[in-house]
């Protein structure tokens, strides 16, 4: 069991978990445990049930090597790293024989499945843009602002009070397929434990609604590289 993997899985799966998007409402909890406690017990059955997620990990291990909870795995699909160079348009159906498998609507792994992209970078924001945030699971409208509450969003704190955090975040403005990046001014809630010891001008990053993780320098590298790299492939 790699603790560090599943504590990065479950510090960005919690947000849409805990909303009911995906997963099974036995998650929060132990989600919870697992990232404050370190006790991970019964984590990967958990994120197995997750209709999108679980694909993609299943792909990454696929074209990586690593285990599908590796934390070589889980940053790549939520941050970004190295390993992503690994995937070509080859690598394409795999995501989408996952997806049937993972019970993704006939129609939509059809639609997938005729309609390839550019470049394949099986990443979180990938999905987002490439899928559509809330296609599978029917759970959100199709918009820039689903698009941004679900997109692995960065910025500096500016304020904290009662809880909340107010953050200039990296998002994206656009519609049709066609985003550039922007800064925007938000407040989001944050788990204490999950964030200890946020200041203002931590670089942190939020996921539906909620300030999930103090980000290290080179988190925020990668991050910022991946976006950017999503963004001109569907340029």
């Amino acid at each position: 069991m790699d603790v560090k993997a599943l504590q990065l899985l479950c510090r960005y799966s919690l947000p849409p978990n805990s909303l009911g998007y995906c997963g099974r409402d036995s998650a929060p909890e132990k989600f919870k445990t697992c990232v404050m406690g370190g006790k991970c017990v019964g984590i990967e059955e958990e994120l197995s049930k997750f209709i999108v997620l679980n694909p993609y990990l299943r792909t990454l291990a696929r074209i990586t090597g690593f285990d599908p909870y590796s934390y070589e795995v889980a940053e790549a699909y939520w941050l970004g790293n190295d390993e992503l160079k690994k995937a070509n348009l080859g690598d394409y159906p795999t995501l989408t024989d996952n997806f049937k498998k993972q019970g993704v609507p006939e129609w939509l792994v059809e639609e997938l499945s005729q309609k390839p992209p550019k470049v394949f970078i099986p990443s979180h924001l990938f999905q987002i843009l490439h899928v559509g945030v809330g296609r599978a699971s029917g759970s959100v409208p199709y918009n820039i602002d689903s698009i941004n509450n679900c997109m692995v969003r960065w910025g500096n704190v500016k304020k904290l009070e009662n809880g909340k955090a107010v953050v200039d975040l990296h998002s994206l403005k656009g519609s049709e397929g066609k985003y550039s990046t922007t800064l925007m001014e938000e407040e989001f809630p944050f788990i204490p434990g999950f964030v200890p010891n946020i200041k203002v001008g931590d670089v942190v990053c939020a996921h539906w609604k909620e300030v999930i993780k103090i980000l290290e320098p080179g988190e925020v590298e990668k991050l910022d590289h991946w976006t950017n790299e999503v963004l001109e492939s569907f340029s």
